[in-house]
Formats: C-alpha cells, structure tokens, sequence
C-alpha cells in the first residue's frame, strides 16, 4: 500500500524552548477548524489551538479549546508533562519527558517518558465535524500507582479573539453516569465525553501564556484562558487508556457515537482518517513519496463553504480565509494533480455564479456583505483552470455552465471594468490606478504601495493570452465560429506585442511590468508564469534563457525570490511589525508557490533541448525535489509556508501552511513522475 511520510522526532530536537517552539502539526477538519500545537505540545502563537472550531464553515471560527495541561503523578511524586511559555516571564517545560512525536496521516503521536511510565497521547479530528478526539494511553509495566490529571483551558472566542474579562464558565452532567458533560461559555457550548472523572473547581481561575512567535512580529503576544474543571483517572494498571471527546454536533450525535463505547469510537475515528488518505492516495495515483506526502498536506486546504453549499480553498493557516486569486492558483495542484475532480468543479462552479462586470471574487466575505472584486488575475486564471479541468477530467459538459460567464470576462477585459483593467490599442491588458491592489504583490502600507505594479503587468498578460486562445478552442466547440477567429486574432495581436515589448536581450529576461518606471527592469519572479499556462509565448530559446536567469537571480531550494538581491529596494528579512514586514513582503521575500512554476518550467524545457543539456536540467530538478522533501521537516510538519527570509531562507514566516505553497510544488511533482514513469 502506498503511504505518505511519517515525520518522527526523538527526544534529542528538544534542546530547549526555542527548539520546542521551532515547529507545530497540523490536523484539519474540512470546515476550517484545526488543531494546532507546537510539537511539544504548547502554544507560541495566540492561533494555535488543540480544538479550533469552525461554526460556520470555512471562516467563522472559534478558539474553544486552547490545550490541555498534562499533569502526572507517579507514587505521589507529580510531574508536569506541559510546555509553555508563561506571560509572568516563567517556563513550563515538559519537553524534558519527551520520547517521540510523530505526525503520519494526519494523526499527531507524542509520547513521554517518566520514570519508565511512559504516556502516549494520540490526537485526531473528525472529518467534516467539529469534534476533537485524544487519547492519553498509559503503560506502567512495573504496575506503579499513578494518577492523571488533565487541566483543560477554555477560551471559547473568535479565533485571533482576546478572551474578556468578565467571561464565565460552567460545566453540567448530560448524562447519568457522568461520562458526557457540557462546557458553557459566552453563549457556546462544547460536549466532553471522557472515561476520566471530571472534578468542578471550587472556583475559577486565569492561565496566561505569552506567544514568542507572536513577539517577534509584532503582534500582541498574551493571553488567557479559564480554568474551571479537572479529568483524573488514577490506575495501577499495566494498562490504561484516557480518552476525551470535544464535539459541537449535539447531544444525540454523542450518543450515537458512543454506543460501542468510548475507546471503539477514537479507534473508528482514526481507522476513518487512515482510510480515507488510504483512498486519496489509491484514488491519485501518485506514487512518489513526496508526492503522496503533499496529497494529504493539500487535503487541508479544501473545505466546505456552508454558504454557497460547495467547495473552497482555504489559502493558509493560521491568518488566511478563502481567496479567489490564491483559490484559481492552488486549484491545479489541490485538486486536478490528485484526481479530485468533484471538488474542483464545485470550486469553479461558485466562482463562475458570483461573475460580476467580468470580474470573480477575491474574498468571500461572511454574512450579508458584498464579495471584493479587488483581482485582476483570478479571472484570467478562472479560465484556464476551466480549460485544465475539462482536460483533464473530459467533462465537456462542463463547458456549457460556465460559457457566459467566460464570455463576460473576455468583453469585460477587451472593453475595460472596474479597477482600470482594459485591453489596449496593442492587445496587452493594462489595469491598476492610485491605491488599488489588483495582483498578488497586493500589499498597502496606510497610503504607499511597496509594489503598485500599475501598468501591464507581466503574468496578467500571459494569464490574458492563454485565456484567449483557450476561448478560441471553447467557442469553436460552441459553435460560436466568428467569436472563435476574434480570439485567435486578438491572441495573435497579443503574443507579438508581449514578445516585442517585455523580452529585454540584455536582461536575458522579461520586464515586469510596463509602466515607464524603474519597475520594468527589476527582475522579478512574475515572468514565471509566461512558461507555465496551457498556452504560451516565449519559444524555446527565450523560455530556457528567463529560467536561466530565473535560476542565477532568483531560486533558493524553497521558492523564488520576490526581487534580486542586487536590487536597491531588496529586503533580505521578514520580519518585525506588520508595517516593516509588509515592506519586505515581496522585495526579496522567498515564496514558495513559484518555484512550483519554475519546475514546470524546467520539465517542459526537456522535451527541446540536448541531450547534454537535458542530463544537466534533469539532476537539478531531482536535487530541487530531494531538498523540498526535507523542508517538509521545518516549521509545521508536511507543510509548506507561505514565505521564508528573501537573504537566507532558513525558517518560515508568515502563514506556517500556504495552499498554493503545497498545490504548486504538487503539481510540479505529478508532472515530474508522469516524465519519469515512476513506479
């Protein structure tokens, strides 16, 4: 059976708190709940959380419970198995116990060591619920009297929230032998069930913590929770399992899923979870194991949207929502690289719905408020995924739902719509005025634009041209003849433009952006995307010459820098407050998401070059995918970040899991194992 990595760490990574801090696991539900701690089990940011809930999916969510204290006492000598920073200044540091932890299909294992009593705690979600399930499995070979006291914090406040001041917490018995209890809290309510005793404290107190890698950028960095009730088991046993059920579906779910008893139902949750990567994996095909590994790491992003009753993408963990630019990148790797092929229709099917003046939603926005249209890309890239899941899949069908709304876009760009986004007199697509943030370098610091890009940006009109020839192909299908030879002039018009105005000889690249500023010979990353779409423009020669130049100027092992270094405006790092990070964002910052790009890149390059230069291209595509392997170990585990420090990319900033991060470098791989023949 084909399997996805198993990250595992001994005890020797716990060198002290930095290095229990360093990185996190992430369990996703589906919905956009997570669980989320460091890998000794504590939280450095005010977005971890063991149980973050998404009452409404995939964003309004909710930090119930923040962790469990784990507190053992073996013959009466108590030991603090905890590790957290504290915001008096002081340390728990229970890292010391540490054994292992391993994280493998999307079930966290840490195990302690105390006295030759050794703990296993287990952590699992339920797919597509709110429920949270643990289990502390203790072995006492030498049969010791030991007691287990687990001290939950309570939070239950909007994710990112501080808790307030006057928050109260109850606790009450749902069931006659005390085995399920309900937590109230600021109008919410979270069922625990466990096989432990519950103890009421007398009364309630606050646990305040200090997140260190919120300190560093910037970002209010305390915070408490409410402690207000104990779960103990004492047992001399060899062998003891303690389980804890948190879920928000309801009282009569609980039951239903306790009628086998409370140790079958954490058993059945993780043999689902098991089964259900063991059929993504079956149902992709993939068969590196890198690949696989980013199979299940993809998994997290596609959640429900209860609002259009369909699929999304959520861009990143811990700050990101759903985005309509990031959606329409990370889309090829999530979901047409792993054979998810329902999902990915459901995907374009909502964001065909919401077309408005040719544009498609950047941000879905909850309740009864109005979509941002802010993207001039998501469009553009809409269509071209329309035409790569209509390859992929042979749904022709498909073409007919979203034929009008393509139509739309293509008229909306040839004759101008909001944002100043029009077609000029020379076939390029020109578009952004004053303080709009139309692409992906979209970053505003109060009233300046680090990266305004106003002007013919470079990817938007590669993005533009490969829209056009896909709608010369889709209205010939449709019978729509005259329409069909309109784009393919228009596309014509439009390739020898680009050629002639953006390659730069000299560069051995194309400009960014045409603008008449600085801005059009900087060497940026954007030109990637020119060699990457279903239809392109450069020919072999200026292809193998931007990626040369792309490799010398610009890769690092984990993603492409935003800018040279050698450029005046290069921020070598990430990091500080939101202002001084946000002017770093993208002068330099490494991101990872196109790299994936430059790979394809690479791959296509292949199949027109010689032998000699094939052999070179080869091995360094190998030693790229080798290195990527290995990142997977740093920060959070499986994982991609969205960005790492443009001068030394050694640690990840920002989004610790980035969608298109993961979906990109995805993609990139599947191609590479469909040139390879893997087996």
């Amino acid at each position: 059976m084909r399997h996805s990595m198993n990250f595992l760490f001994d005890n020797s990574h716990f060198t002290d708190m930095d290095a229990a801090e360093s990185g996190c696991y992430l369990i996703t539900n589906g919905l956009g709940g997570y669980s989320c701690l460091d890998l000794a089990g504590g939280t450095s940011r005010n977005d971890h959380a063991i149980f973050m809930a998404a009452l409404k999916a995939p964003n309004v969510r909710y930090n119930m419970i923040t962790n469990l204290l784990i507190d053992i006492l073996i013959d009466g000598v108590s030991h603090s198995l905890s590790t957290q920073r504290m915001a008096d200044g002081t340390c728990m540091d229970g890292s010391k116990y540490i054994e292992s932890v391993s994280f493998d299909s999307n079930i966290f294992t840490s195990t302690f060591n105390i006295e030759d009593v050794r703990l296993e705690l287990r952590i699992v979600m339920v797919h597509e619920e709110n429920t949270l399930m643990l289990d502390y499995h203790i072995f006492n070979p030498k049969l010791r009297n030991i007691e287990l006291v687990l001290t939950p914090l309570l939070r239950f406040t909007p994710k990112n929230t501080p808790l307030g001041a006057d928050a109260v917490f109850s606790i009450e018995e749902q069931s006659a032998d005390g085995s399920i209890f309900a937590i109230d809290g600021n109008n919410l309510q979270v069922l625990c069930a466990s096989n432990m005793d519950t103890a009421a404290l007398s009364e309630s107190s606050l646990y305040s913590m200090k997140w260190t890698l919120d300190t560093r950028d910037g970002r209010n960095d305390t915070g408490s929770c409410v402690i207000n009730h104990q779960l103990k088991k004492r047992t001399s046993s060899s062998d003891c399992e303690n389980i804890v059920i948190y879920s928000m579906c309801g009282i009569t779910d609980m039951h239903s899923r306790l009628q086998n008893g409370i140790a079958d139902a954490f058993d059945s949750a993780v043999d689902n979870e098991k089964t259900r990567i063991s059929d993504m994996i079956q149902q992709s095909r993939l068969k590196s194991r890198l690949g696989m590994q980013l199979l299940v790491s993809a998994d997290a992003y596609i959640v429900n949207r209860e609002s259009t009753c369909g699929k999304t993408i959520i861009a990143g963990y811990p700050f990101f929502e759903d985005w309509g630019r990031d959606t329409m990148i990370a889309l090829g790797g999530t979901t047409l690289a792993t054979g998810r092929f329902d999902d990915c229709k459901s995907i374009l099917k909502t964001f065909a719905k919401y077309e408005k003046n040719g544009l498609l939603p950047n941000l879905f926005p909850e309740g009864d408020l109005t979509p941002m249209y802010n993207s001039v890309d998501a469009p553009l890239l809409f269509i071209n995924a329309v035409y790569e899941y209509i390859e992929a899949s042979g749904d022709n069908e498909f073409l007919l739902e979203c034929f009008t709304p393509m139509k739309n876009i293509m008229n909306a760009y040839e004759n101008g719509t909001d944002f100043h986004i029009k077609c000029d007199t020379d076939g390029l697509i020109k578009a952004g005025d004053a303080l709009e943030q139309l692409t992906w370098m979209d970053v505003r610091v109060d009233d300046f634009l680090p990266t305004p890009r106003h002007g013919k940006p470079v990817e938007i009109n590669a993005y533009w041209y490969s829209a056009l020839c896909a709608m010369g192909i889709f209205a010939g299908r449709m019978g729509e003849h005259e329409l069909a030879d309109k784009y393919n002039a228009m596309a014509k018009h439009t390739k020898e433009s680009f050629l002639d105005k953006f390659y730069d000889k000299k560069m051995g690249c194309l400009k960014d952006v045409l603008n008449g500023t600085y801005e059009e010979n900087q060497i940026r990353c954007n030109q990637v995307w020119t060699l990457t779409m279903p239809f392109t423009m450069p020919d072999s020669d200026m292809a193998g010459q931007i990626l040369d130049t792309i490799q010398k100027k610009l890769y690092t092992t984990i993603g492409l820098r935003t800018l040279t270094m050698d450029d005046p405006a290069f921020c070598p790092v990430y990091i500080g407050d939101m202002k001084k990070r946000d002017r770093a964002y993208h002068q330099g910052t490494v991101w990872t998401f196109p790299l994936g790009a430059y790979l394809r890149g690479r791959i296509r390059q292949l199949s027109s070059c010689t032998p000699e230069k094939k052999t070179v291209i080869s091995e360094h595509i190998e030693k790229t995918f080798d290195a990527l392997e290995d990142w997977l170990y740093e920060g959070c585990l499986g994982q991609f970040a969205e960005i790492y420090d443009g001068g030394c990319p050694t640690i990840s900033r920002g989004c610790f899991a980035q969608a298109w991060s993961v979906g990109e470098i995805l993609r990139a791989s599947s191609e590479w194992e469909k040139l390879q023949n893997i087996d």
